[in-house]
């Protein structure tokens, strides 16, 4: 078993499978509208674990790798919305000139992991993140509302 406080070492069919792990756990028996609940967490740990039995992950770690997919998903759809960029749907992939890169490396800092490479994961996450963005705050709680690339 896995420490708690232990780095996770994340291979892209991890990744991929815990994709596919939360995009069937995004159902409201698991998931509310600010993320999944302390079941569906379970659900996830418990399912990945038994996919990958080799990796034995701390829900702590799927958790935070979610966060970390999160953030990678929402730097690429920014930054492919910037004047000057193009997307190949085919490769999953951000298309522009190297001056471009320059500036999206320095807007989106995560996007230099996909500079030249796709993003395998993107319509996967895609399909999971879009839909409710949170926008703003009131009275300490995030307010949302609906967004579609």
């Amino acid at each position: 078993m896995v420490k708690e406080t232990s780095r996770a070492s994340w291979s892209h069919s991890y990744e991929r499978g815990l994709a596919e792990i939360l995009v069937e756990h995004n159902v409201p028996v698991y998931r509310g509208q600010n993320g999944w609940a302390a079941e569906g967490w379970k659900s996830i740990a418990s399912k990945f674990n038994m996919n990958f039995p080799s990796a034995q992950f701390t829900k702590q770690q799927i958790q935070e790798k979610e966060k970390d997919m999160k953030a990678n998903y929402k730097a690429v759809r920014d930054a492919r919305k910037q004047s000057g960029t193009g997307w190949n749907a085919s490769l999953s992939m951000i298309i522009a000139e190297p001056i471009i890169w320059e500036k999206l490396k320095k807007d989106y800092p995560r996007v230099k992991w996909y500079e030249g490479k796709p993003f395998l994961l993107f319509p996967t996450l895609a399909s999971l993140y879009e839909g409710i963005v949170c926008c703003a705050t009131q009275a300490g709680y995030p307010t949302s509302r609906a967004y579609s690339l």
